[in-house]
């Protein structure tokens, strides 16, 4: 008894507690004494199956005594099976007969004991205790593989295992390359398992099953999608007492991916170009990444523990304050200066981003930094070019701008615009490359005139400007004459030896003539124009009055525009006569203008600004193609039978061009070439590049070729003597006085003996008076056109002209 009370007692000293199940009443009653005599406790009698399950749900005893035959109460093997699907708890079988058959079915319940019927005390404290003896180890192994279990989920662990002798691998726990939960008794072949692993994976297990001792490795685990390759940590070994490989495995994916991402981040940091500082959040250096040294030739060493304030960002002067402050205190960028080891300083775009921890808070800072100087010197070529001329290196119209917006409104300065005379001439003839040469040697000029403050502006092409502050219009006239004559000095152009230009400049003066860079230019470039026709190489300061002639100017472009599309031009005839004999020798095409808005507009005040906007060209076309239309028609009709002459302006000349459109326009109105005379300027002479070879193409086709206003020029009489000249105008302006004046009396002479010389014939123009014939034809003119035979008249008046004799 005292044995059966030591050994059967539960938790806490109190009795193990019985559920008897037997449908013998007195059978049952005799159990429970037998029981209560041994210490125990029985805490009810079942007699059926359902009864049974009842109460074992309902009290939970320590251990049932279960009858295998209830009669009408049913079967005792199912209520055990039953009993145990709901709770835990150890049955023993009673009965009357222990045949075979009983025992399989009995064996299948898995009970802890079994007595026959009838039962002995010694016999049956016996098999209580062992009972209860077993389930409390069994219990205890159930914990610890539940304790373990646990372990092994909240470790995310896997236990797999290799019982020596067969070839299943048993997985239980967590493994996670074949499924996301926990695993029991999950059984795979060895060749399935195995072939998802590498194959040094592979070896090494091999090696394992076939000398045992110790497994370590980080495998690779292939699944059978593509991506789903996964990371584990295994650690295996064989063991004897379980005669069997056993190991735990771990899904370190995670780990290894982190691991992979952290050695591409140490090569980025490596590798960067960038410097990066890797500051705690004190904001002292830990460590620093190549770039950093290469950029400031700091050390690590040097550095670690320092802040960024302490040596890398620049500080001026003694009172140490700083030029450039990095954010530390948040993440943002920042253009900073800093210094390298050496003591030299660089521009530097800085970045300051906070490393936080899993509660946000910033546990280190990552500062990176690079080298802007190249940025900064592009930006300032960049300004540079935008505000600069990028031939001569003079400020551009940008430029100009700019400096006239920083002056004072109580401030007094002067603009002055210069247009360079001649330099078309030059760049044509020399080539665009010597044009440049020019360009680059007036703005050296101009540029090394200016004081500090002054600026000097290339518009483009060959305009210039000038803006002389505190210079007025008083001072202005000096400064604007040394700039005309240092233009106008000689300029080496060598190979082709050196040239000479002259300019016409404008003056404005501000506030005067104008507030803005629009106002001034506007008034210094009318002022420019005004000094161009009052004769070049010359200076005009800007008067209200110009303006009106500038806005004239601007009505004769845009009405010559509109005018030759309208019908508003019209060729009207001057005829040229021998002074003998009165004879029509030919006639004079000359170009008229006749506007709705302005009327008859002279020819002396269209001209010339044909000749400045481009328009001489089309203009000149059109009076020439009308000009031997009409005299061809003439002449085939039998009313006129001598020359038609024609002016051609220096731009047509020097349209490479020219001279088959104008073999093309004779060949087309079917006049004979002899009857075209073109009369060209010495001036014209002096602009054209490369004049005789065009003039002697234009001879050979037959045409005649006479130069007008000659004496009014400054032709070379060598250069004269090379052209294929037929005939020589004497200018109106020595005709008119040469009755009286004895100077251009001795103009005229010797004009008719160089003509003579050269084997050239004359005509005078501008005669209006019958003395002036007279003292031309004494004097060998043989040839005049003026208002004293007739004036320049429309063709229809012409033709009754002619017709009247």
């Amino acid at each position: 008894m005292t044995m059966a009370l030591d050994l059967g007692g539960a938790c806490g000293g109190e009795p193990d507690t019985v559920l008897i199940v037997e449908d013998e009443a007195i059978f049952a009653l005799d159990l429970k004494q037998t029981l209560q005599a041994l210490g125990y406790k029985v805490i009810a009698i079942a007699s059926s199956h359902a009864e049974a399950l009842e109460l074992g749900v309902n009290h939970r005893p320590h251990l049932v005594l279960m009858d295998i035959n209830l009669g009408v109460g049913g079967d005792g093997i199912s209520a055990a099976e039953d009993i145990n699907r709901v709770i835990d708890v150890p049955v023993v079988f009673l009965t009357a007969y222990a045949d075979d058959e009983i025992l399989r079915r009995a064996a299948h319940a898995v009970p802890y004991g079994y007595l026959v019927k009838p039962v002995q005390q010694r016999e049956l404290n016996a098999v209580v205790q062992m009972a209860l003896a077993r389930f409390r180890a069994s219990q205890g192994r159930m914990r610890a593989e539940r304790r373990l279990r646990l372990a092994l989920e909240r470790a995310k662990l896997g236990l797999v295992s290799l019982p020596m002798g067969t070839e299943l691998v048993e997985i239980d726990g967590y493994f996670p390359p074949v499924a996301d939960e926990s695993l029991s008794g999950l059984r795979m072949p060895l060749t399935e398992f195995l072939s998802h692993l590498s194959l040094d994976a592979q070896a090494k297990v091999h090696q394992l099953l076939a000398v045992g001792g110790d497994l370590h490795l980080l495998a690779r685990w292939q699944g059978i999608d593509e991506g789903s390759t996964r990371w584990l940590e295994v650690h295996a070994s064989y063991s004897e007492y379980e005669g069997a490989v056993v190991g735990i495995c771990r899904d370190v994916t995670q780990q290894v991916q982190l691991q992979d991402e952290l050695r591409q981040a140490a090569v980025v940091f490596e590798s960067a170009a960038d410097a990066i500082l890797i500051l705690n959040k004190e904001g002292r250096i830990t460590t620093a990444n190549g770039a950093f040294t290469r950029l400031t030739g700091w050390q690590v060493e040097e550095i670690r523990g320092l802040h960024p304030n302490d040596f890398l960002h620049a500080r001026r002067g003694s009172d140490r304050e700083l030029l450039a402050q990095t954010p530390l205190d948040s993440s943002g960028h920042a253009e900073v200066v800093c210094k390298r080891r050496d003591g030299s300083t660089f521009p530097g775009w800085e970045h300051v981003a906070p490393v936080r921890d899993e509660y946000g808070r910033v546990t280190q800072r990552v500062m990176t930094f690079t080298d802007i100087s190249a940025l900064r010197m592009a930006e300032s070529k960049v300004r540079h070019l935008a505000f600069h001329d990028a031939l001569t290196g003079l400020g551009n119209r940008h430029q100009l701008r700019e400096s006239l917006a920083l002056l004072a409104s109580d401030e007094v300065a002067c603009l002055l615009f210069l247009d360079l005379d001649g330099f078309k001439v030059i760049n044509d003839s020399l080539g665009h490359d010597a044009g440049d040469r020019l360009l680059m040697s007036v703005a050296e000029r101009i540029q090394g005139m200016l004081r500090l403050g002054d600026v000097a502006i290339r518009l483009g092409g060959d305009e210039f400007v000038l803006l002389l502050r505190s210079v007025g219009a008083e001072q202005v006239g000096g400064v604007a004459r040394r700039v005309l004559d240092s233009v106008h000095e000689p300029i080496d152009m060598a190979p082709g030896g050196s040239v000479q230009i002259s300019g016409s400049l404008g003056v404005a003066v501000f506030p005067r003539d104008g507030v803005d860079a629009d106002a001034l230019l506007r008034a210094a470039d009318i002022a420019m124009y005004a000094a161009k026709a009052g004769g070049r190489n010359r200076y005009a300061l800007y008067e209200s009055s110009m303006a009106e002639a500038a806005n004239e100017r601007l009505v004769i472009e845009q009405g010559l525009l509109q005018a030759m599309g309208n019908g508003e031009l019209s060729v009207h005839w001057q005829p040229q006569v021998e002074l003998g004999s009165r004879r029509i020798v030919g006639a004079e095409a000359l170009l008229r203008w006749k506007s709705p808005q302005s009327g008859n507009v002279p020819p002396d005040r269209f001209i010339p600004i044909a000749e400045e906007c481009g328009l001489i060209q089309p203009l000149g076309r059109w009076v020439m193609s009308r000009a031997l239309m009409t005299w061809a028609q003439w002449w085939q009709a039998g009313l006129v039978d001598g020359r038609v002459a024609v002016n051609v302006s220096a731009l047509q000349l020097q349209d490479e061009a020219f001279v088959d459109q104008l073999a093309a326009e004779l060949q087309a109105s079917g006049l004979p070439a002899h009857m075209l005379e073109i009369e060209v300027t010495e001036t014209a002479l002096q602009r054209v590049p490369h004049v005789e070879e065009k003039l002697r193409r234009i001879r050979e086709l037959g045409i005649c070729i006479a130069l007008d206003d000659f004496g009014t020029g400054y032709s070379s009489l060598s250069m004269l003597k090379m052209l294929p000249l037929k005939r020589m105008k004497v200018d109106r302006a020595f005709v008119k006085d040469v009755v009286n004046n004895s100077s251009d009396q001795a103009i005229v002479r010797a004009v008719v003996a160089m003509a003579n010389a050269m084997g050239m014939e004359l005509i005078a123009e501008g005669v209006e008076r019958q003395e002036q014939s007279e003292w031309l034809r004494e004097a060998g003119v043989m040839e005049a056109q003026g208002w004293l035979f007739a004036r320049a008249m429309p063709a229809d008046e012409f033709l009754i002209w002619l017709a009247a004799g």
